[in-house]
């Protein structure tokens, strides 16, 4: 992997960690978002790659005291709908997670 790509990809994940910390993307914030999958340095597959990373973290996240809250649920059903993940990306304890 070349540099750049790899730049991008840790670009990528950084902004998504960024404009996920409210759980609501702004127009800015998804035009931003835009210009790095504009820029073309990045496959599907790395797209793919970082949004599952991201998403392992946040169920991480929601896992670690072995309880899942209210604010939790919505926080991963914004994930899903804010960053537009399809079902194929996520595994099946946060499609139950976010079904219940």
């Amino acid at each position: 992997m070349s540099d750049a790509r790899a730049q991008a990809k840790e670009h990528l994940s950084d902004l998504i960690q960024r404009v996920m910390e409210d759980g609501v993307i702004e127009p800015d914030e998804r035009e931003e978002l835009q210009s790095v999958y504009r820029q073309a340095l990045l496959t599907v597959s790395d797209v793919k790659e970082v949004l599952g990373r991201y998403v392992r973290s946040v169920l991480d996240d929601v896992l670690a005291d072995g309880k899942v809250t209210e604010d939790e649920r919505k926080r991963c059903r914004a994930v899903v709908s804010e960053l537009k993940i399809p079902p194929s990306l996520l595994p099946d304890i946060f499609k139950a997670i976010i079904a219940s």
